[in-house]
């Protein structure tokens, strides 16, 4: 394109063409014959004015009002160069005026004639003489073509064209035809513009991947200043997209395949004159990739999980299409490849996980080998999720003495993450894990003040905080000692039918159970005594029997598991169990023919209960003799037994027998029931007439004393009831 020199000078060119006035003539004819009549215009690009001078020869020879005069009948010293000036404008360009006498004369035309411009050539006679067998020559040259007569017309001049040209014909005069020739008439076609040339922007042979500007040069003759031209550019002979009104083809981007041969051409918009430059020869040079570098954003390569990864490649040096790679280290296959005319390109990763952690490179090529960049270290950081707090305590129990493992650990999180163990809200201590794996705490369990909440926190500096875990509540057994037995009473001496408490105490000791032992068995061992009732720490004796003395002994006992039992057994203690001194009681029954009766009948019993001791049963009638209610003895205050786990053995009633070998003998008493006429008391079963009946069982804890006995069989103020019932007490 034209600079802003080049135009200025354009612009101030035609403006002083615009001001020159243009001088014509009228016949178009630069010879006439002497005698005729030429016309002068004077012309102006400005609006006419009202006075316009005359030059003849470079002098002033009149002034007019109008733009035009005429020379009448022009003369021999009327020939020579005329020039005119409007007001406010330039003198024109000069014009030949030739005046001839000559028979025959060729008439071209006055003004200038430039390329792609007609030219007309009149072979012209004597005041319109005619002329025949009329022959054209051009330096001395035939050129009639062998359609022409009077006129010869060349639609588009040429530079070629220009020359001496003269004419010949055959005219008739006065005395003979004969052959006359013209004066020579020199004839210059000028040149419209210049020959063009195409010039590359720069010195040298461009590189490649710099632009390339080629500029077709050519130059307008000043006349013709206003002439519009278009330029065509072709490269090996190939159109490289059509006509510009720009003198420059621009190639953003020089490549390899851009080398080679350029030319220009230049033409007129009626395509009246066309030219073409010489060959220009460009050849496009590469230079090879070196100092290939990447860099990583955000700087530093320490980006947030989630965050945009941007990996940028470049290289320094290399033209052309460039093919960039991204690579990560210990992986063969390319993360991206791609090819651009370019020194940079990135590789965007839009949100980073923790799997794009490594070490990346990029590489970068042109055609030779590739070049790879420095490796950068990527770490994406992700924050700590809630950790997980584990104890190595099973059931969340740990006795005194043991050693516990508290395990902190984040599923997820970038290393070092801190773990920060707390107790009760207090810090317990912390621990720094630089890898993959929990942070633990070893906790000496020493009292029960290790007891209590445990939780722990997770940092590794994140902007999300620490992650705190959920709470975890450990529980400390004190494993039992110092086992103590005690009685409730002085001495060791107890009185048969007293009660009696013995009580198990430890001195440390979580949760204890109690066991007790009478002569080194368990107590639920011991047979054919009533036994005593085990509550809590507790044991209870009812009535104590002769047969519960011995030596007892308690163990106390708590666990973690069933593998790991804590015992601890205490001293034996010794009771003695002495008997009352037992009066015989005397039991009145009428002496009649019934008590022979109730003799059968305990002798059936007798027989029945050996009978069943082999093997063989009797149906003999039985019937529930149980006590009424006002008649049991009174509670003890303490749980039942089933609330306490415990089962004692529930009072048997009834007539019946115990089997049992080892039970010992058994004393049975024969009851004389009379029916009377008088009405029953309330409450008393109706029986059938006169019956005997013999009764037998065993009434719950405690016994009654003697004393106790004799109250109820004889109410004070009344009479014997209407049946007794009485202990079957086994002898020991």
């Amino acid at each position: 394109m034209l600079g802003r020199a080049e135009l200025l000078v354009l612009a101030l060119g035609l403006a002083a063409t615009a001001q020159k006035a243009t001088l014509t003539l009228n016949p178009p004819w630069s010879t006439v014959f002497t005698g005729q009549s030429v016309t002068l215009t004077c012309s102006t690009s400005r609006s006419p004015g009202r006075n316009f001078s005359w030059y003849h020869n470079d002098k002033s020879f009149r002034n007019t009002v109008k733009n035009s005069f005429r020379i009448e009948k022009t003369k021999m010293s009327d020939a020579g160069r005329y020039q005119c000036k409007a007001p406010g404008s330039g003198q024109s360009d000069p014009v030949l005026l030739t005046i001839s006498e000559k028979w025959l004369i060729l008439q071209a035309p006055y003004y200038a004639v430039f390329e792609g411009d007609p030219l007309h050539l009149r072979c012209y006679g004597w005041k319109g003489a005619e002329v025949s067998g009329i022959k054209y020559y051009r330096n001395e040259a035939y050129i009639t073509p062998p359609y022409v007569n009077s006129e010869l017309s060349i639609k588009q001049a040429k530079t070629s064209d220009s020359g001496k040209y003269h004419c010949t014909g055959s005219m008739k005069t006065i005395f003979m035809i004969s052959e006359k020739i013209s004066p020579v008439v020199s004839i210059s076609v000028q040149e419209l513009f210049s020959s063009p040339v195409l010039r590359a922007a720069g010195s040298g042979d461009p590189i490649e991947g710099s632009p390339v500007t080629l500029r077709c040069v050519t130059e307008l003759n000043p006349q013709k200043s206003d002439t519009l031209l278009q330029r065509f550019f072709y490269k090996d002979s190939r159109d490289l997209g059509g006509s510009r009104s720009s003198i420059d083809y621009h190639i953003p981007v020089a490549g390899l395949q851009d080398s080679g041969y350029y030319h220009c051409v230049v033409r007129t918009v009626t395509a009246s004159v066309w030219k073409w430059s010489p060959k220009l020869k460009i050849a496009v040079k590469r230079i090879p990739v070196s100092r290939v570098s990447m860099e990583v954003q955000p700087l530093g390569g320490q980006v947030m999980e989630g965050e945009r990864l941007v990996l940028n490649c470049s290289v320094s040096l290399g033209t052309g299409p460039i093919t960039f790679s991204w690579h990560r280290k210990g992986s063969s296959q390319a993360l991206r490849t791609e090819t651009q005319v370019s020194q940079r390109l990135v590789y965007e990763i839009p949100a980073a996980t923790e799997t794009d952690t490594g070490e990346y490179y990029c590489m970068a090529s042109n055609g030779n080998a590739p070049a790879p960049s420095p490796g950068v270290k990527v770490a994406v950081k992700v924050p700590v999720s809630l950790p997980h707090l584990t104890v190595s305590a099973a059931s969340a129990w740990a006795a005194i003495g043991d050693v516990v493992e508290i395990r902190c650990e984040s599923p997820r999180g970038s290393a070092p993450i801190v773990y920060q163990f707390h107790h009760e809200g207090a810090a317990l201590g912390n621990r720094t894990v630089s890898s993959q794996g929990p942070g633990s705490l070893t906790l000496n369990v020493t009292s029960e003040r290790d007891s209590g909440t445990y939780f722990c926190e997770a940092d590794n500096g994140m902007a999300s905080g620490p992650q705190r875990s959920a709470s975890f509540h450990l529980s400390v057994l004190v494993p039992v000692s110092g086992a103590t037995i005690i009685a409730d009473r002085m001495g060791p001496e107890v009185m048969a039918g007293e009660s009696l408490n013995l009580s198990c105490s430890v001195e440390s000791g979580t949760a204890p159970l109690f066991k007790w032992l009478h002569n080194a068995e368990e107590l639920a061992a011991v047979s054919g005594l009533g036994l005593p009732t085990a509550v809590g720490n507790t044991l209870h004796f009812g009535s104590i029997q002769l047969g519960h003395g011995g030596n007892y002994q308690c163990i106390a006992s708590n666990q973690l598991s069933p593998q790991r039992v804590f015992q601890a057994p205490s001293e034996i203690l010794a009771i003695a169990v002495k008997e009352h001194a037992s009066p015989r009681v005397a039991v009145p029954v009428t002496v009649s023919f019934l008590f022979l009766m109730g003799v059968a009948a305990a002798l059936v019993f007798y027989f029945k209960c050996w009978k069943k001791a082999e093997g063989m049963v009797f149906n003999v009638p039985e019937r529930d003799t149980r006590l009424p209610a006002q008649h049991e003895p009174p509670g003890q205050g303490l749980p039942p037994l089933g609330s306490l786990g415990l089962h004692a053995e529930e009072p048997s009633y009834g007539n019946v027998c115990p089997l049992e070998p080892e039970s010992g003998d058994v004393e049975y008493t024969v009851v004389n029931i009379k029916k009377r006429s008088v009405d029953k008391p309330k409450g008393i079963l109706s029986r059938d007439n006169e019956e005997y009946y013999v009764s037998y069982s065993v009434l719950a804890d405690p016994k009654p004393t003697w004393e106790s006995a004799a109250g109820v069989r004889s109410p004070e103020g009344g009479s014997l009831p209407a049946n007794d019932i009485y202990e079957n007490v086994p002898h020991l």
